[in-house]
């Protein structure tokens, strides 16, 4: 017997937030009318409002969908692994993820509408930084539990660690900079910020 595919709603559904992410970070939000996102996707304008209530929906969908998409704290992470050779791969996956063509485009999409549409930034918030965040403040509880690191105020840590490695790559992905036109290499930097923080929080 053949497997069942994919619901037709369903499908139509992802064919609007695949077309609406592509027009909101190619144009803009003000810019994009839902009969455009119709158009795009190949349904009726009435399909569009069976699925999401209104515009403003249908991009704090697509910023959410974009989010879990990204996967950055998967549950792959293996967080028995020690500090020195966990925030290596942790920080590798939140950095490609982050400076990828669509997730840089979103991103900026969020900065741009945020002042007008709080709504949207509270929407990335949630699904975006802080599950990152959290995930990563966990792993910190976790080996400062096994005496591997010194850490009193995990959430505070893990925001410390992802804004020091964030601030220098994913602005320079944000402006344009490509890698051979930076200071210095990536990798360098990443490694330079886990090597500080690490000694930061060393167990005494």
């Amino acid at each position: 017997m053949a497997a069942r595919g994919r619901p037709k709603s369903d499908e139509k559904r992802q064919q609007i937030l695949a077309a609406a992410a592509q027009l909101f970070t190619g144009q803009g939000y003000e810019r994009t009318s839902l009969e455009q996102v119709a158009v795009e996707a190949g349904v009726s304008k009435q399909t569009i409002y069976n699925n999401f209530p209104s515009k403003e929906a249908l991009l704090r969908t697509c910023i959410l969908h974009r989010c879990e998409e990204a996967n950055i704290a998967g549950e792959d992470l293996d967080f028995s692994l020690p500090p020195e050779q966990f925030l290596p791969l942790f920080a590798e996956r939140f950095i490609s993820t982050l400076t990828e063509a669509q997730p840089v485009a979103m991103y900026r999409l969020v900065m741009a509408e945020s002042e007008r549409h709080p709504e949207v930034g509270e929407a990335f918030y949630e699904s975006g930084p802080k599950p990152v965040v959290t995930a990563l403040a966990d792993y910190f509880e976790r080996a400062t539990a096994r005496g591997e690191l010194a850490v009193d105020q995990p959430m505070m840590a893990a925001t410390q660690y992802l804004f020091m490695i964030k601030g220098f790559t994913v602005d320079m992905a944000l402006v344009g900079i490509a890698e051979e036109a930076r200071p210095f290499p990536t990798d360098s930097y990443v490694q330079y910020c886990t090597d500080l923080f690490l000694r930061a929080n060393a167990v005494a």
